[in-house]
């Protein structure tokens, strides 16, 4: 699975992107991949608990 990830997001990639861009998509979308299946699971905050944990950063 995750090198079918890494091979979609690099494959969308131009021709000269450089090794930072490709470290940029895997990880976005590992982050993106993640929050799915959090969501999936019912691991996801509501607005509330989304808002009160913002104001503490």
């Amino acid at each position: 699975m995750i090198k079918e990830l890494v091979m979609e997001a690099t494959n969308t990639l131009p021709d000269t992107a450089t090794f930072d861009d490709i470290l940029e998509a895997i990880y976005t979308r590992l982050k993106i991949e993640k929050g799915i299946e959090s969501s999936k699971i019912d691991e996801s905050l509501t607005t509330e608990e989304l808002i009160k944990e913002i104001r503490q950063w």
